[in-house]
């Protein structure tokens, strides 16, 4: 040993061995890749919106119409709820209580004055008491008590000598006036109402809202006893006794003054007129300052009897109590319950996380990807919790939601994923066992049978279906948790299979848009695509026919191998349709569209070769996106060569290579391969043994069924040994099931015939 390299020691071999991490280290290192980063802070972030937006902290109401309560329900709380008697009483006494509004016109009242002055004037200057003076002088005399009283004409005559000296001297006529004027002054300002107008009132009997005329914002509130006519009577003695006692010199307030008050007394004119819209409005106003009333119900106080639907009153209470309840929680409670909703979500998240990494990683190849899986699920809880109780829809996008995934991914993820939206879905509404398993069984029974979409009522007769399990589980579950058989649970049952099939309706006219959405390839699209009359498969038919025959074997071929095993044989065969297009490009390089001109590659090397056979995959795959064909057949068009050897070539290349001396390197192998992928599907592995075989098959001298067997064993083990199935799912038993189905297929096209006369003589 060479002194400058020092020899290990034992510790030195035990410290290089390096253990393989655990599973957390393993965790902790995929969580850092930015990808997988930025889809778990996606979910959280959509666990977070869930809470937020389906108010997790607080609980939920848990009653329905029609339910049938076990035993009665109590209150939880003290609460109040509006009375609607009560209220309406309140109301109606303040409409009784309500101020009538009234337009005072003070004309009148002037009017009276004008004709008192009239009067008084005629009588002062009447030089003789004539019969018209007396007639006149008669309407001084009627007192209010007794206007009828007949009064003796000698007295009447006296009275009016008095009172005409009286008044003729100069300036006691002014001064009554004056008088008279401010007499009438708190009439003129408020007015004056009779008794008709009074029993007219319907409203405040006490106090009326008064405006002068032409002015209504000036409102003022009046007592009705000081505008009442028979009360303004006292009040107008008293005012004139005070205006009019500057004129008492010597004569008796029976002498001077009574007769203008009997005068004014009979002679009060009515001065306020009710306003109906203003009265109406403030009527209104006042009914609307009503607090409303309220009926306090005690803690333990029963709400709903037991055995008895919930419906109307029984149901608007324990909503009310639900509400107050919801407002007497402390803020720990709302915390807590928050933290165990957002718990929830946060472990269903996982759960299906650690499927989707184990089972369907594909839906975690990439963010955009992840979205269009996270999203419908998201919408899906979130549509369950606020659509209307009333029309108990829950299911609708829960089953739509199954049915999606079911369409676009697989069953076993579908029922996963579809169970954890119902639990959070169904807990979150507050609902039951009845419903959860109602919802359960129809998204169930939508999943198992959405495999093969070929027509377009499929996604009908699937919610049919689901529409009788909804039914015939709402019936049996509802009796198990206590609901009556009767009516009114035959009638939820059948809401819950309405909607069922609705759903499926509702799917029929998505599928379009989930199919372009998700890339994904129904039955449906995929006979639509498998039309011969496909652009794509025309140009094909016209340049390369020999290629096109090939592809219309290989995909019967392949269709049957598919069905054998389980697979897709209908993605199978139209796959095969497309996955030599690429040969349109140069159809002559390819020896079954060669005729007898020659062989085009007997003068190019072999390298040159293989990058224009190797190059027919590249621009198969390029047509097929120019005319927008879906992922799923790009691929059998990228895969169906995989990354086996273009052996002839290279076998062509190796020997050159050898017969020439001035060579001194290997050629290349890699050189000489697909550029894969290898197979990622079943029937993406089915296709290139369908391929491989169809065309070796053709070099046979005497098809016979043994050789025709023996070339598929031999071609079949010689991809196996390769590593071509190695990612695509099959199975040693699926391919011997392949095997046998090619070998049948092939065995029906080269069967043998009977050779007539005419041929026998050729």
């Amino acid at each position: 040993m060479p002194p400058h390299i020092k020899s290990k020691t034992r510790s030195d071999h035990v410290s290089s061995i390096v253990l393989k991490p655990g599973a957390m280290r393993r965790w902790i290192a995929q969580l850092q890749r930015p990808e997988n980063a930025a889809m778990v802070a996606l979910t959280a972030v959509t666990a977070l919106i869930l809470w937020a937006v389906t108010i997790s902290w607080m609980p939920p109401f848990s009653f329905r119409e029609d339910f049938v309560p076990p035993r009665d329900v109590v209150s939880r709380i003290d609460f109040a709820v509006p009375d609607p008697a009560g209220d309406q009483r309140a109301r109606d006494a303040a409409a009784a209580n309500a101020l009538t509004v009234y337009e005072n016109d003070p004309a009148p009242l002037e009017q009276m004055r004008g004709k008192l002055q009239s009067a008084l004037a005629r009588i002062v200057s009447a030089n003789e008491f004539t019969p018209e003076i007396a007639a006149a002088w008669d309407e001084f005399l009627k007192t209010p008590s007794a206007p009828d009283q007949a009064i003796p004409e000698t007295e009447k005559r006296r009275h009016f000598d008095k009172f005409h000296a009286f008044y003729a001297k100069e300036g006691k006529l002014t001064a009554l006036e004056q008088g008279v004027a401010a007499a009438l002054t708190n009439f003129t300002k408020n007015g004056l109402m009779d008794n008709n107008d009074q029993a007219e009132n319907k409203g405040n009997k006490a106090e009326v809202i008064v405006y002068r005329k032409g002015e209504p914002d000036a409102r003022r509130t009046v007592s009705i006893s000081d505008l009442l006519i028979a009360q303004a009577r006292n009040n107008l003695k008293k005012n004139l006794e005070i205006e009019l006692s500057q004129l008492q010199e010597e004569e008796s307030n029976a002498e001077v003054i009574d007769p203008i008050y009997y005068w004014m007394s009979s002679n009060l004119p009515s001065t306020l007129t009710k306003n109906e819209i203003a009265t109406n409005t403030q009527r209104q106003a006042t009914i609307d300052k009503v607090e409303p009333v309220m009926r306090h119900i005690p803690s333990g106080e029963a709400l709903a009897k037991g055995g008895v639907p919930l419906e109307g009153e029984s149901l608007k209470l324990l909503r009310s109590e639900h509400v107050a309840f919801c407002d007497s929680l402390p803020l720990i409670k709302q915390l807590s319950r928050s933290l165990s909703i957002f718990g929830m979500f946060i472990a269903l998240a996982t759960l299906s996380g650690v499927y989707l990494a184990f089972k369907s990683p594909q839906v975690l190849h990439s963010v955009h990807d992840f979205l269009m899986f996270l999203t419908p699920v998201a919408g899906s809880v979130v549509l369950a919790y606020w659509i209307d109780d009333a029309w108990r829809a829950e299911l609708v996008p829960l089953m739509a939601l199954g049915m999606l995934l079911a369409i676009v991914y697989r069953q076993e993820l579908a029922l996963l994923v579809s169970a954890c939206a119902m639990l959070a879905a169904v807990f979150l509404v507050g609902e039951g066992l009845a419903t959860f398993v109602t919802i359960a069984a129809a998204t169930a029974t939508a999943i198992l049978m959405t495999v093969r979409i070929r027509s377009r009522t499929k996604l009908i007769f699937v919610g049919v279906w689901a529409g009788v399990a909804a039914f015939a589980t709402q019936l049996g579950v509802g009796v198990v948790v206590g609901q009556p058989l009767g009516l009114r649970l035959l009638e939820i049952a059948a809401w819950q299979a309405g909607w069922a099939i609705v759903t499926g309706f509702l799917m029929t006219g998505l599928l379009p848009f989930i199919e372009k959405s998700y890339g994904v390839l129904t039955d449906i699209s995929l006979l639509e695509l498998g039309d011969a009359a496909h652009p794509l498969l025309q140009e094909l038919v016209r340049r390369a026919p020999g290629t096109y025959n090939h592809s219309i074997n290989v995909a019967s071929i392949a269709e049957a191998a598919s069905d054998a095993i389980g697979a897709n044989g209908l993605l199978a065969r139209v796959g095969a349709y497309f996955h030599d297009i690429g040969k349109m490009m140069k159809p002559e390089y390819f020896i079954e569209n060669q005729s007898g001109e020659g062989n085009r590659h007997a003068t190019l090397l072999p390298a040159m070769s293989t990058l224009i056979i190797i190059a027919h995959v590249k621009d198969g795959a390029d047509l097929a996106r120019k005319h927008k064909l879906p992922r799923a057949i790009i691929d059998f068009i990228e895969q169906h060569h995989g990354t086996t050897l273009v052996e002839y070539f290279y076998r062509e290349a190796s020997r050159r290579n050898e017969n020439d001396p001035s060579s001194s390197e290997e050629v290349d192998e890699s050189s000489y391969r697909y550029p894969g992928p290898k197979p990622q599907s079943k029937e993406a592995g089915v296709m290139m043994i369908a391929d491989m075989i169809e065309s070796a098959s053709r070099t046979l001298v005497d098809p016979t069924p043994a050789r025709i067997e023996n070339l598929v064993e031999e071609l079949t083990m010689k991809r196996l040994l390769d590593g071509q199935f190695d990612e695509s799912g099959l199975t040693l038993s699926e391919l011997r099931k392949i095997q046998d189905s090619v070998t049948k297929s092939l065995t029906a096209v080269y069967h043998g015939r009977v050779k007539y006369p005419s041929q026998q003589r050729a």
